[in-house]
């Protein structure tokens, strides 16, 4: 079985990803805790947490954004493989540079909107409604990831550009 050195880990890559990889994890676990407990306090006691819920909402976002660039920076997004069978060669180059520019389009549009949103939230030192919080620093991290989510793609991009046709290879499809 072939496959592509640069598709595969390296422990280069291991070790530069693996700090995001623990910020996520923690992210997930914190959250999940919170929900937990928030959970267990509400139905066993009656006393859920106040600000567990929105805690668990800005820990999800965190999750989200986080998570986008270690997928993004892994080059392993979700795919729907129903051409990939068909389109080899210069068609499979096209196919991949084409979702790598929407892709970007669209993760910085999403930076675009945060960075906004945190804008408007610092003018107007917008708070959440259930806790005394203030949103302009979250709205302004997940911009930030976006943004460092955005250039990934870039990278990505101009290492698809720099292979030749011929060598890209269209992933293997699992028999089911």
């Amino acid at each position: 079985m072939d496959s592509d050195p640069e598709s595969e880990p390296t422990e280069t890559t291991d070790v530069t990803w693996r700090p995001m990889h623990l910020l996520v994890a923690t992210f997930i676990g914190v959250m999940l805790l919170i929900a937990s407990l928030d959970v267990t306090l509400r139905y066993v006691f009656d006393a859920p947490l106040d600000w567990g819920i929105p805690v668990v909402g800005l820990m999800l976002g965190l999750t989200i954004f986080s998570g986008m660039i270690v997928v993004t920076g892994e080059d392993e997004h979700i795919t729907v493989g129903l051409l990939d069978r068909w389109v080899v060669g210069r068609g499979r180059k096209i196919q991949i540079v084409a979702v790598h520019i929407v892709s970007l389009v669209s993760i910085l549009f999403i930076a675009w909107r945060m960075a906004i949103l945190s804008m408007r939230h610092f003018e107007n030192q917008n708070l959440h409604m259930m806790i005394d919080i203030l949103f302009w620093p979250f709205s302004l991290i997940f911009a930030v990831l976006a943004l460092c989510s955005a250039l990934l793609v870039v990278r990505n991009l101009f290492r698809v550009l720099r292979q030749r046709p011929e060598d890209i290879k269209a992933p293997e499809i699992p028999n089911v």
